[in-house]
């Protein structure tokens, strides 16, 4: 049969498969509405959106302030702010004027002389705008981390207490308030912070998580009788790396907003979320998941409504058509590999996999490039990919046992000098591939073993590459692979370290690492066998 009437059914079934599976995943979905769409508080820190939000926050125009308030008051009457300092008078004054409370922050650690500025602040902000500020909060955090003593920060708080003219309140995890009763006694509000997606060992799934807040509120006041409290901070991220089974997506914000949202209300419980807006620059200290807490994108776009169904793709019929676009000519790219019956439905099966793999990549790289580093890995993971679309079709073509082994990492490594030798030499080409996608996997693996909080895992990236290498190598790894099994068994180790058993990205990590390690076995046997002692 002539290749082009194989193209055509091929492309047909790819094609529906593919809208088919996006019309699946950006399906609405019912959830819990809150309450006359309305939220309690919101966290606020103003910002200009584009380049700058990759580092903290600096000069805020006015007119940016203005409009962000005017946009949040259709959710909200109330902000939460973290220092009486820089825009926040004019936050306050915007507040006023739209009748809206702050609850506002003066920013405790370990400088006192930064320490008394920002009380000094506080108060005179308060003193100037008593129907304004709701409370000042005497510190965020401090005790978690460790910047003042229990007994200094309550001395503090009652300093502040007895000048103020709104009551004071003190802001931390809960354990670390419970831990400190010379801290809960000194304020007149306790803000506790309950964040489910940060619970050790792991988090509860999306769906658990709003019951899992009212359960710790629940031990917090029954530990506390009588006193004023207020969950200062809870959210779930709509994007970042999964911890266990607590997945960010958008849906899952949206559903812990509402479903928590819903239960607060009904149960009288005042609370603050974070945040009104993603704040992208904490992608720096906190990995990708700190940037994506809003109710707001960085532009202000809102990301989901607070009544009426909720899509987790609400942009799924772009991604389709993206995806169907990059499918399209990747089977076209079949066409000149004379391929057999057989090989069309595995070519097909290799352009539905890399289209959907470069789409979900681009996706991953606007939420996860913080600088133009960022982007030039997003473009080599996508020439990864593309390359090993390649090495299947050829494959496919032309079958495995006719192709040359690959070379060692270190001459691939030791032509990357001369470009003309690489690019004659198949088998050196094919090594250097190889041991690229070694390197880089091993390193992903490494920081998900040792600083696993902060680090995503790339599935849409390497899966392709690993599946290809895996496929082409079977057998086939040449000579002095002694680079190669080092970092198969390195892959293998921190693959297993990170493991986490109920966390799909991390069984499929495990999976690629798997896949990888797989072509070096019998390398590594060899090594095995010449190290041991002989009888």
């Amino acid at each position: 049969m002539r290749p082009s009437l194989m193209f055509l059914p091929a492309l047909a079934t790819g094609t529906l498969a593919v809208a088919l599976f996006w019309h699946w995943l950006g399906a609405p979905v019912a959830l819990p509405e809150v309450p006359g769409g309305r939220l309690d508080c919101l966290s606020y820190t103003p910002f200009e959106p584009g380049s700058r939000t990759t580092s903290t926050p600096g000069w805020v125009s006015p007119g940016r302030i203005d409009a962000d308030l005017r946009q949040l008051q259709a959710y909200t009457d109330c902000l939460r702010v973290y220092t009486p300092i820089g825009t926040t008078p004019g936050v306050v004054r915007v507040a006023e004027q739209l009748g809206m409370q702050v609850l506002l922050g003066a920013w405790i650690g370990s400088n006192l002389e930064q320490n008394g500025r920002e009380v000094a602040a506080a108060l005179e902000l308060a003193r100037q705008h008593p129907a304004t500020v709701g409370a000042i909060v005497v510190g965020n955090e401090v005790l978690l981390r460790r910047e003042m003593s229990p007994g200094r920060l309550a001395a503090l708080i009652r300093e502040v207490r007895s000048a103020s003219p709104v009551p004071v309140a003190y802001a931390d995890v809960a354990h670390f308030i419970d831990e400190a009763p010379e801290v809960a006694n000194a304020a007149d509000l306790l803000l506790i912070h309950i964040l489910p997606y940060w619970d050790e060992p792991q988090p509860p799934a999306a769906a658990a998580a709003a019951s899992q807040v009212m359960k710790v509120y629940d031990r917090f006041i029954a530990h506390w009788p009588g006193r004023k409290v207020m969950i200062g901070e809870t959210g779930w991220p709509s994007a970042g790396r999964q911890r266990g089974p607590g997945r960010p997506t958008l849906l899952n914000e949206a559903r812990f907003v509402r479903e928590f949202a819903a239960t607060a209300a009904a149960r009288g419980i005042r609370y603050n979320l974070i945040e009104a807006i993603d704040q992208p620059w904490k992608r720096a200290a906190e990995g990708t998941v700190g940037g994506y807490w809003g109710l707001l994108d960085e532009y202000r776009r809102p990301k989901f409504a607070l009544q009426g169904p909720v899509s987790s793709h609400p942009q799924w019929r772009s991604e389709a058509i993206a995806t169907g676009s990059l499918f399209a000519l990747l089977l076209a790219a079949g066409l000149a590999a004379r391929l057999r019956a057989a090989g069309w439905l595995g070519w097909m099966a290799a352009s539905l996999a890399c289209a959907f793999a470069l789409v979900l990549q681009w996706e991953a790289a606007l939420v996860t490039a913080r600088n133009i580093a960022g982007w030039i890995g997003a473009g080599l993971a996508a020439t990864a990919t593309l390359a090993a679309a390649g090495l299947l079709r050829g494959m496919l073509a032309c079958g495995v046992r006719t192709a040359a082994p690959s070379a060692s990492l270190a001459a691939a490594a030791a032509a990357l000098g001369r470009p003309a030798v690489l690019l004659r030499d198949p088998s050196l080409r094919l090594g250097a591939f190889a041991g690229l996608v070694l390197v880089a996997a091993s390193w992903i693996s490494l920081m998900l073993a040792v600083e696993p909080r902060y680090t995503d895992i790339p599935v849409a990236a390497f899966a392709l590459p690993a599946l290809a290498l895996a496929i082409r190598l079977a057998g086939r790894t040449g000579a002095d692979q002694r680079e190669a099994v080092l970092l198969a068994v390195l892959l293998l180790g921190c693959g297993l370290w990170q493991l986490e058993p109920q966390n799909p990205e991390s069984l499929a990590w495990l999976a690629i690492c798997l896949l990888l390690a797989l072509p070096w076995g019998g390398a590594l046997r060899q090594i095995l066998v010449q190290r041991m002692p002989r009888p």
